[in-house]
């Protein structure tokens, strides 16, 4: 059965042995915890429990764990692991052994010393950083001054003079020119730099005039500039920045090899890390129990499949610890754990992203998983396409040790580049028409109309089982008049648009008739008043347009599978332009390994999207609901590392 039914337990054990049975439930990897304050039994066991506390060491965990990650994010960000391209998306870890991974457990005391290296590294970089940062604005800051030959510690108000450096906006600086002449006789100015904007000058003049110069400048909207700091002419001033960057980037590059130094203790650290996130949340899970001073209650989840193993390691492993479990209620909240098998498991991802099915609806999978076989295919329709799907597909496989989604998601590409390859062999797609040999049945692009009515046809089955699947649900819930009026009219009345479209108005007629009157009659049974009941059933037919937009939408499945065949003949006549020369013949091998993997990868992600919009809005709205919760168990979750066999097992 798709969806695996579940069992909840209690597990009641003597606080000694809390520690020993937390880690056989980790490792098993079957329960999934619920927090015993948050159900319905607390009710019952609250006068003889007391809710779980934390254990006073989990703050030092958390700690330790913090200061791991700190030193892990430091190395990434000097020294990152370089990832492939598959990796950007999937995702690597280190493969360990057991024993590799213990060995680096008992390097546990070295993180504090790591840690502080880590720290006094990223404080002294910090520092340069900043300096950096201050050197440069301050060199920007005096480029447009560095053909000024007064050193600036000269440059200042005196007894009997004024003096500064100045900058107003070109448009003023005329204007400002003109003012000081006509109201102060004896200054100097001096253009050092100009530009489309801003003048940069230097001004002096007579302490006696400061009041006038002051008004005059301010009127002007002059702001003065000033480095208080230098005592050289700016260009020098400039050029001993330039050496103090120099001995920044000696320093920095003296710290960040004392970094990479630390580099070798990498491994130690992602296998400590998860060691610690474990441990961490195997200290949190403890304020989901319910506790006396002597022994605890702990409750969750487990597949009825995995029950029995359950109750034989909790016997067999601990000698206080006794497990009761029982059915569901209706009202509880029950993880959903779908177990598909064979050909269709991989089609749980499409399932998934979607939303899980609740744990009494139907699992879309088994159904959806034909349907989209059959559409990824017609969406890309070319043998040649189809087969390098499959290889890189399985290329990714062998490569990577992918589980769970990633798993499923590979395994869907290749069943859906056998799809591609055997709906090009059906249309005569290889590589566009870079290698001419007939179609089986007929070539899409010389008859268009049949290919568009196939996938409009595709769609309407699509859309009557999808109806279908609604009419069982119906029946099986005991709600077999709800099956008739709200799928079964439909169906006779569908029926009967498409007899008469197809020239059976007789059969055609009488059936829409029937249908119409039928659901006239019955989908306003929900309303308290005739009145209301007709006028709901009569608007109820005007989803008839919701009905012919669904049929409409399976037509991107001949958009598509003509899109990919066409954008492959482009290809192929780019190329054939350039042949001719042994140059031409290069570039020709270059724009058809290019042009046909770069229509591969856009095709397919297309293929994808597309089959699977089609499963969420025209398919799954016709029967699935979703909104269920994923079950999901108390185990192991490494971040960093992979736990593999040693190489003699």
């Amino acid at each position: 059965m798709p969806i695996i039914d579940m069992k909840k337990v209690f597990l009641l054990g003597h606080y000694q042995e809390r520690e020993q049975i937390f880690n056989l439930l980790h490792n098993l990897g079957i329960v999934e915890m619920v927090d015993v304050k948050s159900s319905e039994t607390w009710d019952e066991f609250q006068s003889y429990l007391e809710p779980g506390q934390l254990p006073e060491n989990v703050s030092q965990i958390d700690a330790r764990r913090s200061d791991i990650r700190y030193c892990l994010d430091i190395f990434q960000r000097h020294y990152p692991i370089r990832k492939s391209i598959v990796e950007q998306f999937t995702g690597s870890s280190l493969d360990l052994t057991a024993d590799q991974f213990a060995s680096y457990l008992d390097s546990l005391d070295q993180v504090e010393e790591i840690h502080k290296s880590c720290c006094e590294a990223e404080e002294k970089l910090v520092s340069i950083r900043n300096e950096v940062i201050q050197s440069q604005n301050l060199i920007e800051d005096l480029q447009p001054w560095s053909a000024l030959e007064i050193p600036l510690e000269l440059i200042e108000d005196g007894s009997y003079t004024v003096m500064g450096l100045y900058t107003v906006n070109a448009e003023q600086y005329p204007a400002l020119q003109d003012t000081l002449a006509a109201n102060i006789s004896d200054y100097f100015v001096e253009e050092v730099f100009p530009d489309q904007d801003v003048v940069h000058f230097f001004f002096s003049g007579l302490s006696e005039d400061k009041p006038v110069i002051d008004d005059l400048f301010r009127e002007k909207t002059v702001t003065r500039v000033s480095f208080p700091d230098l005592t050289a002419t700016p260009a020098e001033s400039i050029k001993s920045l330039h050496e103090k960057l120099k001995i920044l980037n000696d320093q920095k590059r003296a710290i960040l090899s004392e970094i990479e130094a630390l580099l070798e203790h990498r491994p130690m650290l992602m296998a400590c890390y998860d060691y610690m996130d474990n441990e961490h949340a195997k200290h949190q899970a403890t304020s989901n129990l319910g506790c006396t001073k002597s022994s605890f209650l702990l409750e969750g989840w487990v597949p009825v499949p995995v029950l029995g193993d359950l109750e034989t390691a909790i016997a067999n492993r601990t000698e206080t610890a006794a497990i009761v479990s029982r059915d569901p209620n209706p009202d509880e909240d029950v993880p959903v754990l779908l177990h598909n098998s064979g050909p269709v498991e991989p089609y749980e991802v499409v399932t998934k992203l979607f939303s899980t099915p609740k744990r009494n609806e139907l699992d879309p999978t088994p159904f959806m998983a034909p349907f989209f076989f059959l559409f990824f295919g017609i969406c890309l329709s070319d043998a040649g396409y189809g087969l390098i799907l499959t290889l890189l597909a399985v290329l990714i496989s062998r490569k990577l040790k992918l589980e769970g989604m990633g798993k499923q998601l590979v395994t869907l590409l290749i069943y859906s580049g056998v799809s591609a390859f055997v709906f090009g062999l059906i249309l005569g797609g290889y590589f566009g028409d870079l290698i001419n040999l007939p179609p089986l049945w007929f070539d899409p692009l010389e008859e268009p109309m049949v290919m568009l009515i196939g996938s409009l046809g595709l769609g309407v089955i699509h859309i009557y089982f999808g109806m279908a699947l609604q009419a069982y649900r119906n029946i099986k819930a005991g709600k077999v008049l709800s099956a008739l009026y709200d799928q079964g009219f439909w169906f006779i009345f569908l029926n009967g648009l498409i007899l008469l479209l197809v020239g059976f108005p007789f059969a055609g007629q009488w059936m829409a008739i029937i249908g119409a009157v039928g659901l006239i009659l019955t989908q306003g049974r929900a309303q308290r008043s005739f009145v209301l009941k007709f006028l709901s059933g009569l608007l109820s037919l005007y989803n008839i347009t919701q009905y012919l937009s669904d049929v409409l939408s399976y037509s991107r499945l001949f958009a598509l599978g003509l899109a990919s065949i066409v954008i492959g003949m482009v290809i192929n006549a780019v190329g054939d332009l350039v042949a001719g020369s042994v140059i031409g013949y290069l570039i020709l091998v270059i724009i058809l390994l290019g042009g046909h993997f770069f229509n591969v990868i856009i095709s397919s992600l297309s293929a994808y999207v597309h089959t699977s919009r089609l499963q969420y809005l025209e398919f799954f709205n016709k029967f699935f609901e979703g909104g269920g919760r994923s079950f999901q168990p108390f185990r192991a979750k490494n971040s960093y590392t992979d736990i593999v066999e040693n190489e003699e097992g």
